[in-house]
């Protein structure tokens, strides 16, 4: 199957990116459930996904349990957790240095991505907090965790010779985003029984542009975080502040930090007339399946991803982007491609520049 793609067209004119329009070409995949038996939906839809799998499955099955059995549940779940901490690894150790210009560790990322693939428990283990404590962080998760204040996490990023420090200080001196989405704007932690107030029922048109409370909203790490003291200092750098949260959500996963919620959250509530929801936070943010059954066949499935929460065409990449100054179609290319990868879509994208019409 097709996945799709986004198409994102950035309106450059005196210096600065004047406008972004954003097309999402990824299909409806669900629709060929409909008519299903449940048991072989739930186990057609992990197959659907390239990315996220683990979440996908366990998504599924928990809608469909609460479909059929009216369970209601709520949890953490371990596999989605190894599956959002690799996909945090994945950018990283790979995409951002390769973005900026630094030498990637793909052996570490291949090696770690199949260890948390093999054996759930290796997220909050020694050797992987070892891992983090002497080449991507330079100090133990905890003690990283604890930087609040803008003059020590600045003499961390000056000084350590760590490669989520180096990510910093490269990005930090391009982040020429004269705005970022402000906190209003992220989509906050919800539950499910205050999502069914928000939403009595999901649809395939919700599914496409999302949004709550009549706005689109950004989800994923930043939004999860984005009270934290540090991101709180950071949030004027608004890519920084997005390398920086992801970076924090990897230790939180290794230290089994609760205090915020974490990817593998699993929610599942009942709703009537044969249906059930679930919420799920993954890597990229919120996940949501709704189920509806008649006679134990699939009569409707939707899913909500982050990808089209996080790239609405009203939503975080216009906010990110629209006003920014860049002297060059090369430097407003180079600022939406960091954007996007900041964002994370689960498909590929093409960034194309529309230039004035000459009068």
């Amino acid at each position: 199957m097709d996945p799709g793609r986004l198409e994102l067209r950035l309106r450059w004119a005196d210096g600065r990116i004047a406008g972004l329009s954003v097309a999402n070409s990824r299909p409806q995949a669900t629709r060929v459930l409909r008519g299903l038996p449940a048991a072989q939906a739930a186990a057609l839809i992990p197959q659907f996904f390239a990315l996220c799998g683990q979440a996908q499955g366990v998504a599924a099955r928990a809608a469909r349990a609460a479909a059929e059995q009216g369970s209601c549940a709520a949890g953490h779940d371990a596999g989605v957790a190894a599956e959002a901490a690799q996909e945090h690894l994945w950018r990283l150790l790979s995409d951002w240095p390769r973005e900026l210009g630094l030498a990637p560790q793909d052996a570490a990322f291949v090696r770690w991505r199949r260890l948390l693939s093999a054996d759930t428990s290796v997220l909050v283990g020694q050797d992987f907090r070892d891992f983090l404590d002497q080449s991507l962080l330079g100090m133990t998760p905890q003690a990283w965790l604890g930087l609040s204040q803008a003059d020590e996490f600045e003499l961390w990023w000056r000084d350590s010779p760590a490669l989520a420090a180096r990510l910093c200080r490269a990005l930090a001196t391009g982040d020429e985003c004269v705005d970022g989405s402000p906190p209003e704007a992220q989509l906050p932690v919800l539950d499910a029984n205050a999502a069914a107030g928000d939403w009595p029922a999901l649809s395939a048109e919700f599914a496409l542009r999302p949004q709550w409370h009549g706005r689109p909203r950004e989800t994923g790490a930043y939004a999860r975080r984005h009270g934290d003291p540090l991101l709180a200092v950071l949030a004027a750098r608004p890519l920084l502040v997005r390398l920086v949260a992801r970076m924090q959500e990897l230790a939180a996963l290794t230290l089994g930090d609760f205090a915020m919620p974490l990817p593998g959250a699993v929610m599942a509530l009942p709703l009537e007339n044969g249906r059930g929801r679930v919420l799920a936070e993954t890597a990229r943010g919120l996940l949501m399946h709704e189920l509806t059954l008649e006679g134990g066949r699939v009569a409707d499935y939707v899913i909500v991803a982050p990808t089209e929460w996080n790239f609405h065409p009203e939503g975080a990449l216009p906010a990110l982007l629209a006003g920014c100054l860049c002297a060059t179609e090369a430097q407003a290319t180079n600022l939406a491609r960091r954007a996007v990868l900041a964002l994370d879509p689960c498909v590929a994208h093409e960034i194309t520049i529309e230039r004035p019409v000459a009068p």
